[in-house]
C-alpha cells in the first residue's frame, strides 16, 4: 500500500545547507517542477502586492513571499517540514530510523509546488497551494500531466490509499491504472467529519500504519489491520471509510 497525503500550509523554517535546487524523487515532474520555481520566484519578486493577494498572505504574513526563493535554500525532509494538523498528529517526532525507512517507501505527499513527493525527500519552505494561480496561470498548466504519470511510478504496482483533500485530488487525479481507494474520515452519526477532525484522524492512521509498519497488498488487508489495532474501517464503493 502506498499513502498519498495533502501537504499543509503552514511548515518549519530552518533545515540544512544545500547548494542549488534540492533533488527530489520522480524526476517526470521535474520539467514541471522548473517551470513552476523559477515563474513563482520571479512573480514573488517583481509583483509583490499581486503574489500575495493571490497567495492568500494577509500584512501580518507577507513575509512568507520570502520563503519562494528556491536555489541554495535550506532543506529538511518533508515529513518534517510539515507542520499542520494532520502531520502534528503522526507523532513522526518519535518515529524510529526503521519507521522513517518504512515512511520513506510507503508515505507519500502532493506538494503544489513539488508534485508527488517521498516523505523522506529534503524540501524547502515554500508558499503555493492546489488553487493558486501564479501570474495568471494554473498549476495544471505547468504539470501537464507530469503528476499523473508519478503516480503511476510511485504506485510501482501496488494500490495507493488516497489521502488528499478534493482539490489535490482534482489538481491530478489518480490515473485509471492504478488501484486506488480514497479515505474519508466519517462521524459515526454518519456526516462527514469536520475539516480540523478529518485531518487528526488521518494523521493517527499513518502514525498507527507507521509505527506497525505492515505489508497491506490490498483494501481488505487494510481492513483487517484497521479492525485489530482500534480503527472502525470499512469499504464504501471506491472510498474507504473511517468512522470516529
Amino acid at each position: 500500500m502506498r499513502l498519498l497525503l495533502p501537504p499543509s500550509e503552514t511548515k518549519l523554517k530552518g533545515g540544512r545547507p544545500n547548494t542549488g535546487l534540492p533533488a527530489l524523487s520522480f524526476s517526470v515532474q521535474n520539467p514541471g517542477r522548473r517551470d513552476l520555481m523559477v515563474a513563482l520566484e520571479a512573480w514573488c519578486r517583481d509583483s509583490p502586492e499581486a503574489a500575495a493577494k493571490a497567495l492568500k498572505l494577509g500584512p501580518k504574513s507577507i513575509d512568507e513571499l520570502a520563503n519562494n526563493v528556491f536555489t541554495d535554500a535550506p532543506l529538511m525532509p518533508a515529513i518534517d517540514r510539515y507542520t499542520g494538523v494532520l502531520y502534528s498528529a503522526t507523532g513522526v517526532a518519535d518515529w524510529t530510523p526503521a519507521q522513517r525507512e518504512w515512511a520513506a517507501e510507503h508515505v507519500f505527499v502532493h506538494s503544489a509546488l513539488f508534485g508527488i513527493i517521498s516523505s523522506a525527500d529534503q524540501i524547502p519552505t515554500y508558499r503555493l497551494s492546489f488553487d493558486t494561480k501564479v501570474n495568471g496561470l494554473a498549476l495544471k498548466d505547468f504539470w501537464l500531466g507530469q503528476v499523473q504519470d508519478a503516480i503511476g511510478e510511485m504506485a510501482a504496482g501496488d494500490w495507493v490509499l488516497d489521502c488528499r483533500s478534493e482539490g489535490y485530488r482534482a489538481l491530478a487525479p489518480i490515473p485509471a491504472t492504478v488501484p486506488t481507494a480514497y479515505l474519508e474520515v466519517v462521524s459515526a452519526n454518519g456526516g462527514k467529519a469536520l475539516n480540523h477532525f478529518n485531518k487528526i484522524h488521518k494523521g493517527e492512521l499513518v502514525r498507527a500504519l507507521v509505527t506497525d509498519s505492515p505489508d497491506l497488498q490490498t483494501n481488505d488487508s487494510l481492513i483487517a489491520w484497521a479492525t485489530v489495532n482500534g480503527f472502525a474501517i470499512e469499504l464504501k464503493d471506491t472510498s474507504i471509510q473511517l468512522t470516529i
